[in-house]
């Protein structure tokens, strides 16, 4: 383990044991040996995403986190800033309207619940109901850009996803990737959150930058991921918080 996040907590967390951080070493030392192995298909594994707390995330209103900080959603931990994209694949959210007098609001749902859920492009669903109206109507399902990316110092894969006022960020980084001519996981980027003040209140996007290129070293364990998980996007499962309802405004976009 290359070092020791800072973990936001909520209150509930704050009363379970956390490990000193005298016996990092000896975990890390733990896992060169590794004898419990199993046979485990990679739709077996949840990849936690990078979570943009905002004033309603319960790390926020439940606990000691602070608003446009982006953790870890699995772990609670703070990423670390810069980071490198494997791949880019897309999903599709229907929440339920908040307001019962919304015309697309769903009785069968609570306000702001999710209808439905995919990540396959030709699903009749998401053909229905993720484009704009002929007269301009706003889509019922919510679109999400997200990258597969390895922070760097970790081990473990992050989704970072890009939907509402965070997808013109989304297509930045894409946008990045593109004109470079190079492999996706050959460049570094840097992810942060800037405050943005409008007419329906104060809240944070994400933010993306260049950052270099990643070392051969990097370029070599990314190639290695990319071959492993890109052609199984689709089956990706991407991390929720079990006991939270997790609804459109909770999601840190």
């Amino acid at each position: 383990m290359l070092g020791v996040m800072k973990k936001i907590m909520t209150g509930k967390e704050k009363e379970l044991n956390v490990v000193p951080v005298d016996q990092e070493t000896a975990l890390a030392m733990r896992s060169d040996c590794r004898e419990d192995v199993v046979d485990l298909d990679k739709e077996d594994l949840i990849i936690p995403r990078a979570k943009l707390l905002q004033a309603l995330s319960p790390e926020v209103s439940d606990g000691d986190g602070k608003v446009g900080t982006i953790i870890n959603s699995l772990t609670g931990e703070i990423v670390p800033e810069v980071f490198t994209p494997l791949f880019m694949f897309k999903s599709w959210i229907r929440f339920n309207p908040r307001s019962q007098a919304d015309p697309a609001y769903d009785p069968n749902f609570g306000p702001g619940d999710i209808i439905w859920r995919s990540n396959e492009p030709q699903d009749a669903k998401v053909q229905a109901e993720s484009k704009f109206g002929a007269n301009g109507e706003k889509p019922l399902a919510t679109t999400f850009m997200n990258f597969f990316c390895v922070f760097e110092g970790q081990v473990e894969p992050t989704i970072i996803s890009f939907a509402n006022t965070s997808y013109k960020t989304g297509k930045r980084l894409l946008s990045l990737y593109h004109f470079s001519q190079q492999n996706m996981f050959a460049k570094k980027y840097t992810l942060t959150s800037k405050k943005e003040v409008k007419d329906i209140g104060t809240y944070y996007v994400l933010a993306v930058n260049p950052a270099g290129d990643v070392t051969d070293d990097e370029y070599a364990r990314y190639k290695t991921l990319w071959q492993n998980f890109s052609s199984k996007s689709r089956d990706i499962e991407v991390h929720q918080e079990e006991g939270v309802k997790e609804k459109e405004d909770d999601l840190g976009f």
